[in-house]
């Protein structure tokens, strides 16, 4: 009995490691702008992540199949600014638990439209949040517009790319957010992405469904994966 009790001492960690070594993460979309009356926090006794206008909410868990605290960040993109917040737990909205374990319970439409109110409370602007609905892997080339100096991708990432004026023809402020579980960024452009030499996402005719959560695998699984193949 007493070695039994040693093995499955020895067992429990491990089995922590392991789900610490998931081979993705989970990028989860609210289908639901915020406004500055809801209440959002990592977890339901952790931080309060402050709204101040209406935003677009982005969940990331760097590793899904913790139960406990693990890493996880928090993107938050409005008209004033695009925040990287990084979290421990779930994201609690208005004191209930959100995304957390939700698998395909729903599909954003991509681009996701942020109206933009007026003091008056109408409609005067809104910016577009697209989401690239392939993995990008580091053999891929990203660039702002045919001219400008390319994105460096490390690992696979997802690609999203929020047009601040989607109307104006020319160069105007764009952000480009590469989503990794090694790093997650916003650069800040001037144009649309051109991916492999090939214009993306600007200007698309059709909107795309992207299930939420998506999974961006990390590059050396899909190594292996092509190996094993």
């Amino acid at each position: 009995m007493k070695k039994l009790c040693i093995i499955i001492i020895i067992l429990f960690p491990l089995s922590l490691f392991s789900q610490v070594r998931d081979h993705h993460i989970d990028v989860h979309f609210y289908p639901h702008s915020l406004s500055p009356q809801d209440n959002l926090q990592d977890g339901p006794y952790g931080k309060k992540l402050d709204i101040w206008e209406d935003t677009f909410f982005i969940w990331v868990d760097l590793f899904p199949g913790m139960f406990f605290t693990h890493k996880t960040s928090y993107i938050l993109i409005s008209n004033g600014n695009i925040r990287i917040e990084r979290g421990d737990w779930w994201p609690v909205l208005n004191g209930k638990m959100i995304l957390h374990n939700e698998q395909g319970k729903y599909a954003l439409v991509s681009p996701f439209e942020l109206p933009l109110f007026s003091i008056n409370g109408f409609i005067d602007d809104k910016i577009d949040i697209h989401v690239y609905p392939h993995e990008l892997t580091s053999q891929d080339r990203l660039a702002d517009g045919p001219m400008e100096q390319l994105f460096k991708i490390d690992d696979n990432c997802l690609l999203v790319w929020v047009d601040l004026l989607p109307d104006a023809f020319f160069s105007h402020p764009t952000t480009y957010i590469l989503i990794s579980r090694e790093r997650i960024q916003a650069e800040y452009g001037n144009w649309w992405p051109i991916l492999n030499g090939r214009r993306i996402l600007y200007g698309q005719q059709n909107k795309t469904g992207i299930i939420s959560p998506f999974k961006v695998f990390c590059e050396t699984y899909s190594a292996e994966k092509i190996n094993k193949n």
